[in-house]
């Protein structure tokens, strides 16, 4: 049983700490900008609608700006798959307010910058 769940585990991603660490780094970098605490983003409960919707950003920008899958961006969220693919949908349609997709481009954008691997640092 344990080794099927590992194996399971090895299906969705190759590392499951490296990702929980990188989750951890986008849900900081949401934090930054909406100024909702990333405790509040990253906890399993609903605590308001702002962290709701901080924590949907955080889902979104893992998924498109790292190429990620759903089921492996639900499992370092410790969420559903269905339940990444409605926050996907939430934020995509609020892409078409101009000011928040400016914003969000701007964040997709410093992710894109941050370094894959702690050698490409100097």
């Amino acid at each position: 049983m344990l080794v099927q769940a590992l194996e399971d585990i090895w299906a969705i991603t190759p590392d499951p700490r490296r990702d929980r660490l990188t989750v951890g780094f986008v849900t900081h970098l949401v934090s930054l900008a909406t100024g909702v605490p990333a405790v509040e983003i990253a906890t399993p409960k609903r605590v308001s609608h702002t962290a709701v919707r901080a924590r949907q950003l955080a889902i979104y920008l893992t998924h498109i700006t790292l190429h990620w899958p759903l089921a492996r961006v639900a499992f370092a969220f410790g969420r559903d798959r269905t339940t990444c693919g409605h926050a996907c949908r939430k934020i995509e349609d609020l892409r078409e307010d101009e000011a928040f997709d400016r914003r969000l481009c701007e964040l997709e954008a410093c992710l894109r910058q941050a370094p894959s691997h702690a050698q490409d640092l100097p």
